[in-house]
């Protein structure tokens, strides 16, 4: 490892310069530049594959860069090494949170600095008032208890616990990866609250989100990468998402949603609900959905919305009500929804959706291997067609049928996850949360590939907390709040101010209904 010291610029905490990196021929990183400042918010975006989490890996310390040099303060390395990234200062949040559940609050944030008392013993009341300390510096000490174990948290106060371990080891490089992917919309608020509350104290945060609204809202700079290349860093108040979304995916995103038939279809009933409850979450739902049908299911967080995704597929404790798939009152169990053609796009797809260290052939054949048999075997050569045929017609991105799925991007994840089911000819898909993590370019091949299925004489069922995606993909729009529909808008009536109306259960003058 080589240090030098160099003079960096007033108020840059961070410089990586003319990074590059190469996996198996291939630039991840192609010569990228970056800095941040001290008490600034620069948000870095860009396409899944795009080169972000790389950038990541290299100023944390888990990849080394095959030539460029990364200067913290006043000293540039060639290379660093995980633990002395954090002893200079460099923390992460992650998406997926790195908690252990089991342990309490204060334990988690001092799980590898914990303050030593007498004996070598660790000092518990200390701990505790430590993690107070810092919970009080991110205002979340009034409704987060030190001693509380973190399974009892919801996942907004689960983040702030590991905003709070990243300063814990003083980190003034904070690093988010997708922090709100995750989150309940009730929840955005206060991270954003956090957020602002670091930034006064003068840490430096790089932000990750496919959520362009919110860069807008949060961030001073941001740095546009594609295919492992800068293309731009600009003042947040000097462009615009169109901007943006040009820089990312080098061609105007004008349609993200495919154009629709104003009419709304009027096909055979495929599904019906009739009054169903699940214990302490949902109550008297009612709809249906016909062939060709996108019927979009919307409400805040703990709403119902995932509840009854799931319900439909068998993995919800039904206490009373029906579903009736084609006429036929359904047994309620994955197998029995599968056979009828009723499949679900889980909201995770990494936990729920794919066996991420397997094969995209052998998570596309999972749940077709039926089909596939011939003479009660399984031959490699029977999968191959159809499964290139899946991976051509979606676009998955590299197309390789053994390249395991793990290492796709999250777009390209969750085109495997439909591949597989679209094999098995579904008649209903239930999609949950379909583009949660994933860029604006696939975004808008997802729209697309959902808008043909649909007028293939598929139905579909989208849970979504997007409301641009519910109003742009939607034939129509059920509401959910507390666990009921209370209301239903056509695509003509729904607004985003239509939705959230009946969501929060206010009237038209703002108050409580």
């Amino acid at each position: 490892m080589t240090e030098q010291t160099s003079p960096n610029p007033v108020n840059t905490i961070l410089s990586l310069n003319n990074i590059h990196k190469t996996f198996g021929g291939i630039h991840a990183l192609a010569g990228v530049s970056f800095d941040l400042k001290a008490g600034e918010v620069h948000a870095l975006v860009g396409e899944n594959g795009a080169g972000k989490s790389t950038l990541i890996k290299t100023i944390t310390g888990a990849y080394s860069p095959d030539e460029g040099t990364i200067q913290i303060g006043d000293v540039a390395y060639d290379v660093l090494s995980p633990e002395q990234a954090r002893q200079l200062g460099v923390g992460v949040v992650y998406q997926e949170f790195n908690l252990l559940q089991d342990m309490s609050v204060a334990e988690n944030i001092f799980l590898t600095t914990p303050p030593m008392g007498r004996w070598g013993l660790i000092n518990t009341r200390e701990r505790a008032q430590q993690a107070y300390t810092l919970l009080e510096r991110l205002g979340a000490h009034k409704h987060i208890n030190p001693n509380t174990l973190v399974k009892d948290l919801t996942v907004g106060e689960q983040q702030i616990v590991e905003i709070a371990k990243a300063l814990a080891i003083n980190a003034h490089i904070l690093i988010m990866d997708e922090p709100s992917a995750v989150l309940p919309s009730r929840d955005l608020d206060r991270l954003f609250e956090v957020i602002h509350a670091l930034r006064e104290e003068g840490h430096g945060i790089i932000y990750i989100s496919h959520r362009l609204n919110e860069i807008f809202e949060l961030a001073d700079r941001v740095t546009v990468l594609k295919d492992g290349q800068t293309m731009a860093t600009k003042q947040v108040a000097e462009t615009n998402e169109d901007d943006l979304v040009r820089l990312m995916v080098g061609r105007e995103l004008t349609d993200m949603y495919p154009p629709v038939d104003t009419a709304v279809p009027e096909g055979e009933v495929l599904l019906e609900v009739h009054d169903l409850c699940i214990e302490n979450t949902v109550f008297d739902i009612d709809f249906q959905v016909r062939e060709g049908e996108i019927v979009g299911l919307a409400g805040l967080g703990g709403s119902g919305r995932t509840t009854i995704a799931r319900a439909l597929v068998g993995l919800a404790k039904i206490i009373s009500g029906e579903i009736i798939y084609f006429g036929q009152a359904a047994r309620m169990t994955p197998a029995w929804a599968a056979r009828a053609g009723v499949v679900l796009i889980p909201e995770d797809r990494k936990s729920y959706g794919l066996i991420l260290d397997q094969s995209n052939r052998f998570n596309i054949t999972l749940p077709n291997l039926p089909q596939l048999e011939k003479w009660r075997m399984i031959f490699k050569r029977n999968e191959w067609d159809p499964v290139v045929s899946a991976i051509n017609d979606l676009g998955v991105r590299p197309p390789q049928p053994e390249l395991a799925s793990g290492s796709l991007s999250g777009g390209n994840q969750q085109k495997v996850v439909l591949a597989k089911w679209l094999m098995a000819r579904p008649k209903v898909i239930v999609f949950d949360e379909p583009t949660r993590g994933i860029d604006v370019g696939a975004k808008a091949e997802i729209y697309l590939r959902m808008r043909e299925i649909a007028q293939q004489g598929v139905g579909i069922i989208m849970a979504s907390s997007d409301l641009p995606e519910l109003l742009g993909m939607s034939d129509r729009i059920l509401v959910l709040h507390e666990g009921r529909i209370v209301g239903e808008l056509s695509r003509a009536e729904a607004t985003e101010e239509a939705i959230m109306r009946l969501a929060t259960a206010t009237n038209s003058n703002g108050a409580a209904a």
